[in-house]
């Protein structure tokens, strides 16, 4: 990859602010999947954790790596399609909500990115907000002050099924 197309689909390249959104103690944020020079511009707007909501497919080892290289936390939620086949991924999810919980109560800034698409952080993003007991509509509402395409090209049954997920999941 050039190195002007890295510079393009660098998840800071366009901004030097973030949208945050404040939850329980904690701050959380949506961005697009991260490359090798964004780790030291995270750290320096006090991102503390770094949630990748991709595959190992998708390189989340190599995220992973460079996160904990940098000093940041990181957390891998592996889930590929917006709605689980099997009571264990739905298992998995709640925990991952749990986590995201966990943090946020404990103060950090998390940096939540899937791919350039945004589209499963944003559904992550949906559900943690009904795990924290927020009403659907302050959710819809906190995931459009991500931008539009946060909540607009998500659909109605996905929006439910996040929904859903963040209701159903046991607060451990």
């Amino acid at each position: 990859m050039q190195n002007a197309e890295k510079k393009e689909n660098s998840a800071l390249a366009t901004s030097k602010n973030i949208a945050w959104f404040s939850l329980r103690a904690g701050q959380i944020c949506l961005g697009k999947k991260t490359v090798e020079s964004d780790f030291e511009r995270l750290k320096l707007l006090d991102v503390t954790h770094i949630a990748t909501v991709q595959t190992s497919e998708e390189h989340a080892p190599v995220i992973r790596d460079n996160a904990v290289a940098t000093g940041l936390e990181w957390l891998w939620v592996p889930f590929v399609h917006p709605s689980s086949e099997t009571p264990t991924e739905d298992v998995h999810l709640h925990q991952y909500l749990h986590e995201l919980s966990q943090m946020l109560t404990e103060g950090a800034k998390i940096y939540l990115h899937c791919d350039g698409s945004q589209h499963r952080c944003s559904l992550l993003f949906y559900a943690l907000c009904h795990y924290c007991r927020i009403p659907s509509n302050s959710a819809y509402n906190a995931l459009h002050s991500f931008g539009a395409n946060a909540a607009n090209n998500l659909l109605r049954s996905e929006l439910t099924w996040a929904a859903e997920l963040g209701h159903i999941a046991p607060k451990m």
